[in-house]
């Protein structure tokens, strides 16, 4: 039994629904209130593109669907996309198959990862990782799993130095899914000031508990002096605007 089904099973119990349709999509219980909001990743559309990535990503259907969004609404700006933490490569297809869809040709995927797990730096992070954690997946697997997509570009190693031969480079779209707060904030200082004007940083894991001291401290304390705020979002992601 999948744990949706747990859940679901117990707010039966008391009379909620997690899940309900309405007329034109579907509608999720927002415990603990007492109200269900719109919640298109769980519709059968956005449900059909995660089908694809599921069994690559840790990254759950409501937070693969904010990204989505958000790099579909970047598209038409000036910049390439970005994506720093690529584990599997579940959300870089994600990115990657809107960037086809969109317009082959248009834009250029950069990823940065080890693609061989967390880095020595882990083992001094505060969310207690370790060296090596999320090491199963190479690069090899990786570039097979997006061998669909000519348009991607693949930077192995840790950063910053990885972003070394990049510096003229401009984004319109970063997804920053690093985890460990120097990572996050090396992140922060190399693209900043290469996000065009409306474009989107988006951290993965700034609003989770075990990241308060580590992405989460490392995004607030780049930001403190900068014109754009850090918009935190319910799925536990948050997202900064480039003025």
């Amino acid at each position: 039994m999948y744990w949706q089904d747990i859940i679901q099973k117990t707010f039966n119990a008391f009379g909620f629904e997690i899940h309900k349709s309405g007329r034109s999509g579907i509608y999720s219980r927002c415990f603990p209130y007492p109200y269900s909001t719109y919640s298109p990743w769980f519709g059968k559309k956005f449900q059909k593109r995660y089908a694809k990535i599921k069994d690559h990503t840790i990254v759950k259907e409501d937070r693969c669907y904010i990204l989505y969004q958000f790099a579909s609404h970047c598209f038409h700006l000036p910049g390439d996309f970005a994506e720093c933490g690529v584990y599997k490569g579940g959300t870089a297809h994600l990115i990657a198959l809107l960037l086809k869809e969109k317009g082959p040709g248009e834009k250029r995927l950069f990823l940065f990862d080890t693609f061989s797990g967390m880095p020595e730096i882990a083992d001094e992070d505060p969310s207690h990782h370790k060296t090596g954690d999320f090491g199963d997946v190479t690069l090899h697997s990786v570039k097979n799993y997006l061998r669909d997509y000519s348009f991607i570009e693949y930077y192995p190693g840790v950063v910053p130095e990885t972003f070394k031969n990049l510096k003229k480079k401009t984004f319109a779209f970063v997804h920053i899914d690093i985890d460990l707060y120097q990572s996050a904030k090396d992140c922060c200082a190399f693209f900043y000031d290469r996000i065009s004007k409306g474009g989107i940083l988006l951290f993965d894991d700034y609003g989770f508990a075990k990241y308060e001291q580590s992405e989460r401290k490392a995004v607030d304390e780049f930001f403190h002096d900068k014109p754009e705020q850090p918009i935190c979002l319910r799925t536990g992601q948050c997202f900064i605007i480039k003025r």
